[in-house]
């Protein structure tokens, strides 16, 4: 499948998750619930700062440190969310079909060593991405709201 549609569904996968979560109030975003992250902003900060770790990767930049983004509001998630994904299209545009294939070698944050394509990294990113939108979804239903839907079908219709 062509990898711009799919970082483009994951995109707007994305952005959906966080404008639904917006429109419910931004006490759900911070409240507490039970999943591998304490609230919807600590997913989403989570999630970003993974992000940013696989593009750093996939720009073969040794060790990157795991980065911060402000998501303390669903508006300021969304915008950070924006700007990374600029920011990851304007790297991933100027890659070659060579460039997407080559195996680069890299250490996760425990340290295991990895060597994969950036074409599997980007894969990674938005299967990550999806796994917790998931969760998102999870939150909500705990909190007694209902999530929307997200499947690529929605996305391309």
């Amino acid at each position: 499948m062509d990898r711009n549609r799919l970082f483009s569904y994951h995109q707007w996968a994305t952005l959906e998750c966080l404008r639904h979560v917006q429109s419910l109030g931004e006490e759900l975003y911070r409240r507490e619930g039970q999943n591998s992250f304490a609230s919807i902003e600590k997913t989403m900060e989570h999630v970003i700062g993974v992000e940013k770790l696989w593009l750093m990767r996939m720009a073969a930049t040794e060790n990157p440190a795991f980065e911060y983004f402000d998501v303390e509001t669903p508006e300021k998630a969304i915008e950070a969310f924006m700007l990374l994904h600029a920011e990851m299209e304007l790297y991933m545009s100027a890659l070659t079909e060579e460039q997407w294939q080559e195996k680069l070698k890299f250490k996760n944050m425990r340290g295991d060593e990895f060597e994969n394509s950036r074409e599997e990294m980007l894969f990674t990113v938005i299967n990550h991405g999806t796994y917790h939108r998931g969760q998102v979804t999870s939150f909500l239903r705990q909190f007694g709201k209902e999530g929307i839907a997200l499947d690529y079908l929605y996305f391309r219709k």
